[in-house]
């Protein structure tokens, strides 16, 4: 990382509220690597490569599957630059109508024009909305969000605007996200005989983890440290920004991973009876610890197992529901598969 941003340019952009409450560890939506993430990244990123492909993902809540989206975003940019990208965000409909599907999916889309009356009309204007998202690649990742909350009926309809793509030369990747009952509605699908849906949107099912202390943890501090950069063009690391002097005096946070995970109670092979840590508190933690000890950066400054103690602490950790690393087996013998039981 270029370190050629000299202290006090520094110092003046941290004493800067603006640039500081902007900093992306402060805010929570850093998008930085993890063991998880980069696991499903690999298998979003090969279906790419299919005319048809794509698979569901169930995690509990607060796993970090936002930031997971974020960075499927981002990978699909740089990997196939010019592919449509949809993000829709599933709500629960006490009455299923096609043309209310619609309406929100154009509205996630940002569509600007007035939108018809009349539901062919409506179903026509959303397939060329599509077509026209991926036009330069011929492509369209559409990644629906809160999956558990759609009806096979809607699985149907979307199953009708993907195939309206496909005929027409397009690859189209479905990934979806959802939260444990996402399972149960896959068991569904099958009991009814939707084997087509099931095939379309949820042949390959897995579960997204909560991350564990260690290696899991450990490339996102290294991001931090060595491949990320704020403000934009300024050749500043995230470490580097929060804590200057420290840095340049050899301080890295990837050095504090027994105290991050010592804060969260986990030893470095991260299991207390198999719990995980929802993305969520990693990222309140560190922005914790930065407004902790802003006013504490010198060049022979270290976070303490204190400090730690108490950053995990303010994130609201220990206040959480426990969140479970499990697989579990529906009555057809299927499971939400784990990235280390492939």
């Amino acid at each position: 990382m270029n370190t050629s941003f000299h202290t006090p340019s520094i110092d003046t952009l941290r004493v800067r509220d603006d640039c500081w409450d902007d900093h992306p560890l402060i805010v929570t939506s850093a998008v930085l690597p993890t063991a998880p993430i980069g696991w499903v990244l690999g298998l979003v990123l090969k279906w790419g490569r299919r005319q048809q492909a794509g698979g569901a993902f169930w995690a509990e809540p607060r796993t970090g599957k936002s930031s997971c989206i974020r960075a499927i975003r981002q990978a699909i940019a740089t990997t196939y630059p010019g592919a449509g990208v949809l993000v829709y965000e599933a709500k629960t409909d006490l009455v299923c109508a096609e043309g209310s599907l619609i309406q929100d999916m154009l509205h996630a889309m940002e569509f600007e024009g007035k939108t018809s009356r009349r539901l062919p009309d409506l179903r026509e204007q959303l397939c060329r909305a599509l077509f026209a998202l991926g036009a330069k690649r011929r492509h369209v990742f559409l990644i629906l969000d809160e999956a558990q909350c759609l009806h096979a009926i809607q699985l149907g309809w979307i199953k009708y605007y993907i195939n309206f793509l496909v005929n027409r030369h397009y690859r189209v990747t479905v990934v979806m996200f959802g939260q444990h009952e996402l399972i149960g509605m896959r068991n569904q699908i099958m009991m009814k005989g939707r084997s087509d849906l099931n095939s379309r949107f949820m042949e390959h099912f897995f579960q997204f983890e909560a991350i564990l202390c260690g290696d899991d943890v450990a490339d996102f501090l290294i991001a931090c440290d060595e491949q990320s950069e704020y403000p934009s063009g300024s050749g500043l690391s995230y470490t580097h920004f929060l804590w200057p002097r420290a840095f340049e005096a050899g301080m890295r946070l990837s050095d504090q991973l027994l105290g991050l995970c010592g804060g969260f109670g986990m030893s470095l092979h991260g299991k207390l009876t198999g719990e995980g840590i929802a993305m969520e508190y990693i990222a309140r933690t560190l922005a914790e610890l930065a407004e902790l000890t802003r006013d504490r950066d010198s060049a022979g400054f270290v976070p303490g197992y204190e400090d730690w103690g108490t950053a995990v602490k303010m994130s609201g950790y220990f206040d959480r529901p426990p969140i479970q690393r499990r697989s579990d087996a529906d009555e057809f013998g299927n499971t939400g598969l784990r990235r280390d039981a492939l």
